[in-house]
């Protein structure tokens, strides 16, 4: 069991004194029960966040291809259309390459959040 703590060691915890000021209690429950409570709101917004950056990137990944594929029929043709071209597809790589990595992130922030929701069912109350 722990020993109570010293009005120092309560003094210089000063965001444990935060929490307990907006959990309104002394009692740790209630304490990590809105520390875990707002980590697992900022991670759901974070992750809709990302999800709207996700399907915003690949509609206009879908519009660059299409571009693209309209772009080869005659780009080739033109003096600065061979480079445009070549900028596009590297463009649609790199977007590409984000994509995949925006999903990652969000795969991430999701396994968070589901470490949160263990970490907030420790501490709620029956």
């Amino acid at each position: 069991m722990a020993t109570p703590p010293t009005p120092y060691a309560d003094a210089s915890t000063l965001k444990f004194q935060e929490l307990k000021q907006m959990a309104g209690s002394n009692d740790f429950n209630d304490i990590f029960l809105l520390l875990f409570s707002q980590q697992y709101t900022e991670i759901d917004g974070l992750t809709m966040l990302l999800g709207q950056r996700r399907d915003q990137l690949a509609k206009e990944i879908r519009h660059l291809e299409k571009l693209v594929e309209k772009g080869e029929r005659f780009c080739p043709f033109h003096d600065e259309g061979d480079d445009g071209l070549t900028f596009m597809k590297e463009t649609l790589e790199i977007d590409k390459k984000l994509l995949a990595s925006l999903i990652g992130l969000m795969d991430l922030a999701r396994e968070g959040r589901e470490k949160k929701k263990h970490h907030l069912a420790r501490f709620q109350k029956e």
